[in-house]
């Protein structure tokens, strides 16, 4: 998914001089305190590769090698400011990655919905969010313009629902697709016509408030299905 260039601009002087405080560091509360900043960088540009990287090092590792850890962040933070979009994080950006990351598609009417659904997939450097959509026919657009290797998707939508994008998709559509949706209850009949037209599975969503532990809690379901229908083994296993 393209970043803003703006503040892409405003982002990576910050960035590096982050890093060079990382590398320079005399003291683990110092490095901490870096990585503290880092973190907050990330998440304010909405880099998810890079937010992803800084949690793998929580806690920190023993031994721990700030001055080559800094230099990995900072080169790949400018490989993602230059290309003006999200990749996956490399410890050797020079190096390619074993297995491409999986190009995945959020589709929900919901604003907040794709957001924690992408920040969900962006914890795992196994997926990488090219596209979002907010209806079912512009789902079909971003489906047939990007072919994604997965499609996270919503059933209750406006122009198109879920079930119509999922009639669609079984004819000519590309990857998996995994429903997340509170109208899509598992074992029940909406969740059963999801299965039957090709969804690998579904994962419910809530409705009303957001509790403030939602986006970890939600966020764990989601990565667990997404590397189901990925073909991917669970989180942490070997």
């Amino acid at each position: 998914m393209n970043l803003d260039p703006e503040i892409l601009a405003f982002f990576l002087p910050e960035w590096e001089e982050a890093a060079a405080r990382l590398a320079a560091a005399p003291d683990e509360t110092a490095q901490r305190r870096a990585l503290d900043t880092l973190g907050a960088l990330a998440s304010g540009a909405e880099i998810g590769s890079l937010k992803a990287a800084l949690r793998a090092l929580e806690p920190l590792p023993e031994p721990f090698d700030a001055l080559a850890t800094a230099a990995a962040l900072a080169s790949h933070a400018r490989a993602v400011v230059e290309a003006g979009e999200d990749r996956p994080f490399s410890a050797n950006p020079a190096a390619a990655p074993d297995q491409p990351p999986v190009r995945t598609l959020v589709v929900d009417d919901s604003a907040m919905m794709r957001r924690l659904v992408r920040e969900s997939l962006s914890a795992d450097p196994a997926f990488l969010v090219v596209a979002e959509a907010s209806d079912g026919r512009e789902a079909l657009a971003r489906i047939a313009e990007d072919a994604p290797d997965l499609i996270m998707l919503d059933i209750e939508m406006p122009v198109l629902d879920g079930l119509g994008v999922l009639r669609d998709w079984a004819l000519r559509g590309t990857g998996a697709v995994v429903v997340v949706s509170s109208a899509a209850v598992p074992g029940g009949e909406v969740a059963a016509e999801a299965r039957r037209l090709g969804a690998c599975t579904v994962v419910g969503k809530p409705s009303g408030a957001f509790s403030p532990d939602l986006g970890e809690r939600q966020g764990e379901a989601i990565r667990r299905a997404a590397r189901k229908a990925a073909g991917l083994p669970a989180e942490g296993a070997p």
